[in-house]
């Protein structure tokens, strides 16, 4: 009863916030906490546009569908790699398919977004159990990339940005190789969405691929074409180089690709 009590709270105070999601978004240091149908939550207070965060607060899952099509993969007692973890809500449903014996390694190139993903992994007791990497997911180890810092004037939503590899300014970052980090548990299933960098971190992680032969999800960001420079053909290059095959399109930007 009481739990159903703070759901309708929970409730009639996202739709008090769902009207006033016109104002922009700020970022601040403000974090607001919540217990939701798929895990305890931090957010930030003040990301008003914030699509990931009011999606987690009205009790759903940003991109089911994503998180659909991973559940048909994931197994029991394996490794998942989430590339792009933001707040966390994904690791955390991962973490939970995985069972006692799984692990999920993630990652996140902002480091605000990433101090807010620690605080939810021990919100939910998942410490050991996801090991986050605070980095940027490259082809190269240990180079300097930046990340912006948000205006929120193109975007609402902190996940909606990612490394800009046109400028030298902004918030440094050192790159990170999933080859790099030689993990010696099987991995059964990987997630990409980095914002336009999803080709680099598929670089970075063939050792990784040609030996666990896993589905691999990632996104590919049509509105990010000529500021990044991106050519879907290199990805397609990219899947035939290490003898995968296109098996999947989801929303018209997700790609599931698996080996021939």
């Amino acid at each position: 009863m009481i739990r159903k009590i703070k759901n309708i709270i929970r409730k009639i105070i996202f739709k008090k916030k769902k009207v006033q999601t016109n104002n922009k978004s700020l970022r601040t240091k403000n974090l607001s906490f919540y217990e939701t149908e798929t895990g305890n939550y931090y957010l930030p207070t003040d990301a008003t546009q914030d699509i990931i965060a009011n999606t987690i607060i009205a009790n759903k899952i940003f991109e089911q569908d994503v998180v659909d099509l991973a559940t048909k993969h994931i197994k029991k007692g394996t490794c998942v790699l989430d590339v792009g973890s933001n707040f966390g809500q994904m690791s955390i449903l991962f973490s939970n398919l995985v069972g006692e014996e799984g692990i999920i390694h993630s990652f996140e190139a902002d480091d605000w977004v990433f101090e807010i993903f620690e605080k939810n992994i021990k919100a939910n007791n998942k410490e050991g159990k996801i090991i986050p990497h605070f980095g940027a997911v490259h082809n190269i180890d240990g180079e300097t990339l930046y990340f912006p810092i948000q205006d929120f004037d193109r975007f609402g939503t902190y996940g909606s940005y990612g490394i800009d590899y046109n400028v030298k300014q902004g918030r440094e970052v050192k790159s990170i190789t999933i080859d790099s980090l030689d993990i010696k548990e099987t991995i059964s299933f990987m997630k990409v969405d980095i914002q336009g960098g999803d080709l680099q971190a598929l670089q970075g992680a063939v050792k990784t691929i040609n030996k666990n032969r896993m589905p691999i999800l990632f996104e590919y960001e049509y509105h990010f074409e000529e500021e990044y420079n991106l050519c879907f053909q290199d990805y397609v290059d990219f899947v035939q180089s290490i003898d995968y095959k296109f098996y999947k399109n989801i929303n018209g930007h997700n790609y599931l690709i698996i080996p021939r």
